[in-house]
């Protein structure tokens, strides 16, 4: 009986501490070494000596893929893209515009250096007279590259008011097809050359003149000897160069392209006081009536 008493005592007093497997009651002797039973009293981790070991934390599991958008959710996804390739194109379009207008509004410094392989200038010469137009190729054998002649007459083409010439002798046929069909498109075009050089062989002075261009010449006995151009009255070139077939293919020569104000203003005065002081008018050869 008492044996029973007092293994019922100490169970009780494991519940209080919280035993967790086993307990030992050393009482007179007669009471040996009792295992509780699962379950039975054991509380974990309620005054117990053994602290019982965590339990490992459960694996993560990966967060699911985000919904697939499906109907309205799609084609806003797609309104989205569409809208902004549209603003990069825009973004890109703007930037172009802007570069094209800064390299207009850029003043020109060029220098070409002569002599200059041959080369054909149809086809800048067909843009000019039908701008637009499908390009004709051209039968003649000659490259039509970038070449200092080339880039001469592009800058002749761009007068769009005015090209005033002022040139010791002009015999080049490609040069004269160029002042040719700008006087034909409207610009005015006046040139001043040389007396004795208008009559030589190859000269394309005649021509000129009996297209309806402006030519005055020089009565005296000094040479006009000027080699300049003035487009626009906003762009001079100027050099050693003869307009010559024989100069630009042959000789050692130099044009400087620039538009400079100043530059321009002092050519253009200096083309003004020449260009009156050759009027017809004033030719003393001329018989004077009285």
């Amino acid at each position: 009986m008492c044996c029973v008493f007092a293994a019922s005592a100490a169970r009780a007093r494991c519940v209080v501490k919280g035993s967790l497997s086993r307990f030992r009651y050393r009482g007179r002797g007669r009471c040996s070494e009792k295992r509780s039973e699962p379950g039975a009293g054991s509380v974990p981790g309620f005054g117990s000596r053994a602290q019982p070991r965590a339990a490992a934390a459960p694996p993560r599991r990966p967060l699911p893929p985000p919904p697939r958008l499906r109907g309205p959710g799609r084609a806003m996804r797609a309104a989205g893209a569409a809208r902004g390739a549209a603003l990069a194109a825009a973004a890109v379009t703007a930037v172009a515009l802007a570069l094209a207008a800064w390299r207009r509004a850029r003043p020109v410094r060029e220098v070409l250096f002569f002599p200059s392989r041959p080369c054909c200038i149809e086809a800048l010469l067909a843009e000019a007279a039908e701008p637009g137009a499908p390009a004709r190729p051209c039968p003649c054998p000659l490259p039509s590259g970038d070449t200092a002649l080339s880039r001469l007459v592009r800058r002749l083409l761009s007068a769009r008011r005015s090209l005033d010439l002022c040139l010791f002798a002009f015999s080049c046929p490609q040069l004269a097809r160029a002042v040719q069909l700008l006087h034909r498109r409207g610009v005015r075009v006046r040139l001043v050359t040389d007396s004795q050089y208008m009559g030589l062989h190859g000269s394309q002075i005649g021509r000129l003149r009996h297209a309806g261009i402006q030519v005055r010449h020089d009565q005296h006995s000094g040479y006009m000897h000027h080699k300049f151009a003035i487009v626009d009255r906003r762009m001079l070139i100027t050099g050693s160069l003869n307009w010559t077939t024989q100069a630009i293919q042959s000789n050692r020569e130099n044009v400087l392209v620039v538009e400079d104000a100043e530059y321009v203003k002092a050519f253009q005065d200096e083309f003004e006081r020449i260009w009156e002081e050759y009027n017809p008018a004033n030719y003393s050869f001329f018989s004077q009536r009285q």
